[in-house]
């Protein structure tokens, strides 16, 4: 029996619209090769908040968790709003409340960009840590708190280990267990239980400033990078760069043990951009392949295939935004990637 699988659209902010114009044909595309899906487009973002005061109701949330499948996700921010509280109360609460761990976040160098063959995967906590929003401000004084539960970290690190034994590749968990004693402590432990588990994962943990240096002279060595949410944002901003910078760069949060309806999240890692919003400007191809990674999350394996030889080969033949050097807005790199799918 066929499912119908249902996807909800959340554009959002500065370039997110625009990037998310030239993925949603895409939808389309899955549509007519004989995929059943339902589309839902949704309006949350900061035009909606400063028209409504609204950031996510309570109906909509409910209906996201229950009804839909997954979400396609743009981007939030806006300088208009500049406490962010609408970008946390939407996309924060839905990593949160979705209870979407892991974050996946792969570098594989487009052609062009000088390190074709390179393949590293960052896996980061999506939920806790610095991230947790937990803190005070005093005069004189502010406090960030960082929460670490075992549960989040055992189900980030077992996704890791299970995509590095999966790949043949070593696993290094990124770190600062010799200053962050309790928080980067409680990683340590987990991951050194996980390793009995896992043992033909060549598994190692490794201090973080180390890690980023390591990464900068040579990252060939490392295949699966596993993080907490603070250190996995910026490590994975960092492997963007060998992807050819962050216009690139995909992503996909899921809930491992998935215990709503609602327990995936495809967005591109670069954020909303207001400098480069409404110009034409912003790369897709970030939020293309991760509207490929949601494809291959949902078991569509030839689609998720065919976008990313589709982006290749778009980019084999000179197709290129400003940012990686060529000529192409965002509308004509869009299409340039969609002609050459099957």
């Amino acid at each position: 029996m066929d499912v119908t699988t249902r996807i909800a659209l959340i554009p959002g902010d500065g370039a997110g619209p625009e990037v998310m114009a030239e993925a949603e044909p895409l939808l389309d595309w899955a549509r007519d090769r004989g995929r059943r899906l339902d589309v839902v487009r949704l309006p949350f973002g900061a035009e909606h908040f400063l028209a409504t005061g609204e950031t996510l109701p309570e109906t909509a949330f409910a209906e996201l968790r229950d009804g839909a499948d997954a979400i396609l996700f743009g981007a939030v921010g806006d300088p208009r709003v500049p406490d962010g509280r609408h970008a946390e109360a939407i996309l924060l609460r839905l990593r949160r409340e979705l209870d979407l761990v892991v974050n996946f976040r792969p570098c594989q160098p487009l052609p062009g960009t000088g390190t074709e063959g390179l393949h590293l995967e960052v896996f980061r906590e999506n939920t806790e840590g610095a991230y947790c929003l937990q803190g005070s401000t005093e005069p004189g004084r502010a406090v960030d708190l960082a929460v670490h539960t075992e549960v989040a970290v055992r189900r980030l690190l077992e996704a890791a280990f299970t995509r590095a034994e999966e790949r043949g590749c070593p696993l290094t968990l990124a770190h600062k267990a010799n200053v962050l004693k309790h928080g980067h402590g409680l990683w340590m432990r987990v991951f050194q239980d996980l390793r009995g588990a896992f043992p033909q994962v060549p598994a190692r943990g490794m201090h973080a400033d180390a890690l980023l240096c390591a990464l900068v002279q040579d990252p060939a060595p490392f295949g699966v990078i596993a993080a907490d949410n603070y250190l996995g944002d910026l490590i994975s901003d960092l492997t963007a760069a060998f992807a050819g910078g962050m216009g690139t760069a995909p992503s996909l949060s899921w809930a491992p043990h998935r215990p709503f309806r609602c327990a995936a999240l495809a967005e591109p890692v670069h954020g909303s951009a207001p400098d480069i919003a409404g110009k034409n400007l912003a790369n897709p191809v970030g939020m293309i392949l991760s509207t490929a990674l949601l494809f291959r999350h949902l078991g569509w394996e030839p689609e998720a295939r065919a976008v990313e030889q589709a982006v290749a080969a778009a980019m084999c033949d000179g197709a290129k935004t400003h940012d990686l050097g060529g000529s192409l807005g965002t509308a004509a790199m869009g299409w340039a990637i969609r002609e050459r799918l099957p």
